[in-house]
């Protein structure tokens, strides 16, 4: 039989809210990432070559993706602390797969 889980506490239901905001952290910024990605990678050069743009845009492709990588290393930086908080469970319930 297995054991019941412990009961949450008020420090764990913010630990748990802590955990939430983390999570929404790093789905806004992995959006981010793939939204920069996309424009220097995908649409500026498409507009570049349809003359839609003028050539000189071609200088921002850079600095816009150079953003995006950046956003990607604060994404992983919040995914290690989102893997961190997350043995918030094994203190409420030890086991993980049921």
């Amino acid at each position: 039989m297995m054991p019941d889980p412990a009961p949450i506490t008020s420090l764990s239901w913010a630990e748990i809210g802590n955990l939430l905001h983390h999570m929404w952290y790093y789905f806004a910024l992995i959006i981010a990432f793939g939204a920069l990605t996309l424009t220097s990678m995908a649409i500026i050069p498409s507009l570049i070559s349809t003359n839609a743009l003028p050539k000189s845009t071609n200088l921002l492709r850079f600095s816009i993706f150079i953003t995006g990588l950046g956003f990607l290393a604060l994404a992983l930086v919040v995914l290690g602390s989102i893997i961190e908080m997350a043995e918030l469970l094994d203190k409420i319930y030890d086991r993980y797969w049921i």
